[in-house]
Parts: C-alpha cells; sequence; structure tokens
C-alpha cells in the first residue's frame, strides 16, 4: 500500500490542493448557494369582480412569503415566460353565482413548471373552493345564511402558514451540491496531475524497479483518489447539516451514495486525461475548460427544464446532468437511492467508459 498512502499523503499535505477540494466548495456555497429563495408570486386575474373572489386574492396574498399580483388575462403569459410571476389563477366571471347556485366555480391555472413550492398555493385554492361549496351546501345556499356562516369559518379556522415556501433548505441544498459537482469535477485534476507529475519527473519509472506492477501503481492511485472523493462529499455533506441545517432528503445516506457514484466518474474521468496529455499543465487548462460547460448543460447552475429542448438532449450525454437528475428525485420527490437506481446505472457506466478509455492506451515503461 506504499503508492496508496503516498498518494493520500501528496493529496492532504498540499494546501493548494485542499483549497480547491475543500475550502473553494463551502466558500462557493456559502456566497451563492444560501440566499433565500425569494417570494412564492402569484399572479390573480380576476373576471369576477365578487365578494367570494376578491376575499380569495386577499387570503392567498396574507399567506407568509407570498406575492400577489392582480393582472389582465392578457398580462398572464408575457409575465410568465418572463419568470416575473410563478403561478397565475384566472378567476372566471360567474365564480360565486356558480358556487351559490350549487355548482363547482371554474378556476383556470397557469404555471411553466410543477415546481414544489406551487403545491401548496395550488392545494390552497382547491381547499378554499372546497370549504366555500361545504359552506354554502350547509345553509342551503341562502345568501344572508352563507355570509353569517362564512364570518363564523372565518372566526374559528385554522391559520395556515407556507410551510413549503418558508422553507429554503431544499432549494438551496440544490443550489450547493450543483457547487459541489463543480468542485468534485477538480478531482480529475489532481488524478491526471499526480500521476502526469511523477512520469514528468521520473518518479513513474523509478517505481518499477521496486517489486510493483502498473497493474498495482493505476489501482492503488485509483483507490486512495476514490478515497479522497469520498471524504470530500462526506466533510462538505457534514459541515453543511452541522451548521447551516441544510436538508438532504429523508436520509442523507442516499445523497452521499450518489455523490460517491459521481466521484467514481470524476476520477475515471481523470484517469482518461492522463491517456490524452503529456504534462499536467495540459490537463489542468483542459479540465477548466469543460467544467463550465459541463456544469451549465447538467443543470447545476439552474434545472435543466430552463434549457432549450436541443440542450437538453445534448445533456443526456455527460455525467453532470444525471447526478442533478438524481439530486433532483432525492431532495424533492423523497426518492431513497433504489428510486435512482437508473442514475446511479449511468453514472457508473459513464465511468466504465472513461476508465476503459484511459487504460486502452497504456503506457510504455521502457521510453
Amino acid at each position: 500500500m506504499i503508492i496508496f498512502n503516498q498518494a493520500l499523503k501528496r493529496i492532504f499535505l498540499n494546501k493548494t490542493k485542499l483549497l480547491v477540494l475543500l475550502v473553494m466548495p463551502m466558500l462557493f456555497i456559502i456566497l451563492f448557494a444560501m440566499q433565500e429563495e425569494r417570494s412564492l408570486t402569484i399572479g390573480v386575474v380576476d373576471n369576477d369582480h365578487s365578494t367570494l373572489s376578491q376575499k380569495l386574492a386577499n387570503d392567498l396574498a396574507d399567506i407568509h412569503r407570498v406575492k400577489v399580483t392582480i393582472l389582465e388575462e392578457k398580462e398572464v403569459y408575457d409575465r410568465s415566460v418572463s419568470y416575473q410571476i410563478d403561478y397565475a389563477i384566472i378567476i372566471e366571471s360567474g365564480f360565486e353565482e356558480r358556487l351559490m347556485s350549487g355548482e363547482k366555480p371554474s378556476i383556470k391555472e397557469f404555471y411553466l413548471q410543477e415546481k414544489e413550492k406551487l403545491f401548496f398555493a395550488r392545494n390552497f385554492v382547491e381547499d378554499f373552493i372546497f370549504n366555500l361549496q361545504i359552506l354554502a351546501n350547509g345553509v342551503g345556499y341562502h345568501q344572508d345564511s352563507f355570509n353569517i356562516a362564512l364570518k363564523e369559518y372565518e372566526n374559528g379556522k385554522l391559520i395556515l402558514t407556507n410551510a413549503s415556501a418558508d422553507n429554503d433548505k431544499i432549494p438551496q441544498a440544490r443550489r450547493a451540491m450543483g457547487f459541489l459537482v463543480q468542485f468534485m469535477l477538480y478531482m480529475s485534476v489532481i488524478t491526471a496531475g499526480l500521476i502526469l507529475e511523477d512520469k514528468n519527473s521520473g518518479v513513474f519509472y523509478r517505481v518499477f524497479y521496486a517489486p510493483i506492477t502498473l497493474k498495482r501503481y493505476l489501482a492503488e492511485n485509483l483507490a486512495a483518489f476514490l478515497i479522497v472523493g469520498a471524504l470530500q462529499v462526506m466533510l462538505i455533506l457534514g459541515l453543511l447539516k452541522l451548521f447551516f441545517g441544510m436538508e438532504f432528503g429523508s436520509n442523507p445516506l442516499n445523497l452521499y451514495t450518489l455523490l460517491v457514484a459521481f466521484a467514481i466518474v470524476c476520477v475515471s474521468f481523470g484517469m482518461w486525461l492522463v491517456s490524452l496529455f503529456k504534462k499536467p499543465l495540459g490537463a489542468y487548462i483542459s479540465i477548466i475548460l469543460l467544467t463550465t460547460p459541463l456544469v451549465m448543460l447538467g443543470g447545476c447552475y439552474w434545472p435543466m427544464e430552463f434549457m432549450p429542448e436541443t440542450l437538453q438532449r445534448i445533456a443526456l450525454f455527460i455525467p453532470t446532468s444525471w447526478v442533478m437528475t438524481g439530486v433532483d428525485k432525492i431532495l424533492y420527490e423523497g426518492k431513497n437511492i433504489m428510486g435512482t437506481g437508473l442514475e446511479l446505472l449511468v453514472l457508473l457506466t459513464f465511468s466504465g467508459i472513461f476508465l476503459a478509455a484511459g487504460l486502452i492506451k497504456k503506457v510504455d515503461i521502457s521510453k
């Protein structure tokens, strides 16, 4: 295990490498990922202009961290596609009249994405209509009796809060994982850099004067790099959970396992870079140039749904998109590690491809 131990020492005793692995990810996460999620913006089009339609708009506006904007119907599309509003409802004419005649009032919804924070607003609107229907039915659809019952209901109803919109932890965690994935890619620089440094200094060749085979040299280096990647993920997730109370789904181990699988991809990618370059500088420049498009196309900075369909298709062929899809499943859908089986399989396939590509071009130690 001489090569294994030496590789670990060269990483953990190097301040620059520790800076890239631990300090920089935490710094970027604190500066850019810990920002509060903006309030949920709801556009309301009131074509009924009745007491109940106005009450619905007012009740929505009273919810904590919900901002309501009264719109004209022609404004809904433009405000939505420009991301000025997250969710819009159109209260059609005859809303109160239908409710008091025993019919279900008609409300149209408009939103671009099925975001987690929309669930509360949609459920609130549905519950509002459902409760009014019960009240109207209970008083035999008599207007005066309904008004009295509505006041009593208002005095006795539970106070609701937007727990989803008030909890920024999941969106923050998603952004944090995007930055972590970005800095995990730099693991490939360390992987390629150390081996290329050995080759340029001659250490790589002198090692084989000892009873050490090329296979053992590569295996112990890979094991060391993988241990470093797993420790990087564990330390950063631990710090974010301990000091910031960040949410990582029902079981943080699910997210940890997914990210360790991506660490394997990064290490394998580094081995491929070793076969392409003779000097560390070439590997360093290549990963710097590749990291930005990989994290952008992979949805590390924003959901992939924000990108054009063509770019979404291209993203299927890069590993960052698959790890972020797995992150979304764990954080937003509450999936366990079995629920991200496809993502894990694809990530391991990527790692196999990169590793095979790197090993095909074997090093000729006689030169």
